[in-house]
């Protein structure tokens, strides 16, 4: 019998049969270069997918085949051997099934436990604190608020306004400026669980080796009253994943692409501590709705990147108005080695890319043209497969991971 024919029989694979000639469970004839199956295979076989319903393995089917070939399980001590396996295979099974169902329990307590209920949410909005905060990009002077609607501290609904025409509107507690995009630069964003797929465990591993980073950093910060402003929060952002450790009379700006994601974020916020000071904004140029000078801490988590990804211009260098003599940039940075493929394959993807995006001196001297200089780094790693996310990536090429922070010159 042909390979083919057998594996039908026995409703498996060719490579299943071929597999299990290799380890030597089946012992057929070879008529030159092909196997014909004998009868010996169809008894091996049939006691192999026997066992396979046992729920014996691989290895242990081998040593109990091993054990019928020599013995032919020709007597009562050959027989009483292969119980006493079915027996201690059963009890096995036994202790299993209990493990699994206490295991099955303790998910179904985790999950009443875990999922949020509808009471523990609370709705927030622009926090009345911010107010004195909103001024118009344009014209540097603070935005009259028309038609608000206000919940206990919160501002909901509104639109804010300026002599000059610059208007945004308020909806949901989020401040949705005329600077976008038509259409989000990214077809899914960062909380998506589509989007995770597409990036690979040791990328993961390496942001996370930034999370920690930051979140070091941020807490032997003072962050008293401080404004913290975290931008292009659809590639990655980082504050909310620890963000209810740090200073809670800090005052919180998060500015995005994608409204979904601002919802998202705010969502998760308002779940770990609703009574934080934050702010949402959907912006896509950085000219944000914000008083000069006003931003103490920068937490640049990989908006470089991603700002001049899409971009021709260095983030910081528009930015540069909302900074102060005191302002510090808390940073990662994602390079290449400056002869590495994967920086020529950026603008034939990413046109409008700034033409020296991720190279490796591309951040400092950038930094240093805006008027400020890194105080610390650390290198903190390197992946070569980040995964399909990263598609002008190629492959086995070292993507390094920078931290640092910046302070004004």
């Amino acid at each position: 019998m042909k390979i083919g024919a057998f594996a039908k029989l026995f409703h498996v694979t060719t490579d299943t049969v071929r597999y299990y000639i290799e380890i030597g469970l089946l012992i057929p004839d070879k008529k030159n270069v092909h196997y014909a199956m004998n009868q010996s295979c169809l008894d091996d076989m049939a006691f192999i997918t026997e066992l396979k319903k046992f729920h014996f393995s691989l290895q242990e089917i081998h040593q109990i085949l091993s054990y019928r070939r020599v013995t032919n399980f020709s007597d009562h001590e050959d027989i009483d051997y292969y119980n006493n396996l079915l027996v201690v295979k059963k009890n096995q099974l036994i202790k299993e099934k209990e493990d699994i169902s206490k295991a099955i329990v303790s998910i179904e307590k985790a999950i009443q436990t875990t999922s949020p209920s509808s009471k523990e949410e609370k709705f927030t909005g622009i926090p009345l604190s911010f107010v004195h905060l909103l001024y118009c990009p344009k014209c540097r002077v603070p935005l009259e608020m028309n038609d608000v609607q206000i919940k206990e501290v919160y501002i909901q609904t509104g639109s804010l306004v300026c002599t000059c025409g610059y208007e945004a509107t308020i909806e949901e507690g989020i401040i949705i400026t005329a600077n976008l995009y038509e259409t989000s630069p990214y077809p899914s964003y960062f909380y998506d669980k589509e989007t995770i797929k597409e990036i690979t465990p040791g990328m993961i591993n390496l942001f996370e080796k930034g999370n920690l980073w930051f979140q070091k950093t941020l807490k032997h910060a003072d962050l008293t009253r401080k404004i913290i402003v975290e931008t292009n929060v659809d590639a990655f952002v980082s504050l909310p994943k620890y963000i209810d450790d740090l200073d809670s009379s800090a005052y919180y700006v998060f500015s995005g692409y994608s409204l979904a994601m601002l919802k998202k974020l705010k969502k998760r916020i308002e779940r770990m501590n609703p009574k934080l000071n934050v702010l949402y904004l959907l912006n896509s140029d950085l000219n944000l709705p914000l008083k000069p000078h006003c931003i103490d801490i920068f937490v640049d988590s990989y908006s470089t990147n991603d700002f001049s990804l899409l971009n021709p211009h260095f983030p910081f260098q528009i930015l540069k108005s909302y900074f102060h003599q005191d302002s510090t940039i808390i940073g990662g940075y994602s390079y290449y080695d400056s002869s590495a493929k994967s920086l020529k394959n950026v603008p034939a993807l990413y046109p409008n890319a700034h033409k020296h995006i991720m190279n490796p001196n591309y951040l400092e001297e950038n930094l240093a043209a805006s008027g400020f200089q890194i105080t610390q780094r650390e290198t903190i790693g390197h992946c070569t497969d980040p995964g399909i996310f990263f598609d002008y990536h190629v492959h086995n090429e070292k993507f390094h991971n920078l931290m640092y922070t910046a302070s004004m010159k």
